[in-house]
């Protein structure tokens, strides 16, 4: 009994992340935009399907606590904070990873690509 509500406490912990995580990454992208790495595959995802960037921008500002994915937690770097969710664009499921780069103020995505393997999403009200 007592191990099930740790691990309650521990999900709402990670919740309260997520939406803080999100709330500062968009506040930081309404200062100045995302900074997006502009990788090959990135490139591919927007062409197949059929998207602009500012499209793009627009599908990871909508993100929500219930596109969370895994990754809570800190970057590759430091000064980082990193989390992966996933969306649906035009019919297709695509992984974002964004960091907050603390140091220098930035909102960055580093993936947007059309996922590599299905997603899981911890939060959803349906569960999936």
């Amino acid at each position: 009994m007592i191990q099930s509500g740790v691990r309650k406490l521990d999900e709402v912990i990670e919740q309260a992340w997520v939406v803080e995580f999100l709330m500062r990454f968009k506040a930081l992208a309404s200062k100045d935009r995302i900074v997006v790495f502009q990788r090959k595959d990135h490139i591919e995802t927007l062409g197949a399907l059929g998207i602009l960037p500012h499209q793009a921008e627009e599908t990871i500002l909508g993100l929500t606590l219930e596109d969370y994915y895994k990754g809570a937690g800190e970057g590759e770097r430091d000064g980082e904070e990193a989390c992966e969710f996933g969306a649906r664009v035009a019919g297709e499921e695509i992984y974002i990873k964004l960091i907050i780069d603390t140091a220098r103020s930035k909102a960055i995505c580093c993936s947007f690509h059309i996922a590599e393997r299905q997603i899981s999403y911890p939060f959803a009200q349906d569960g999936t």
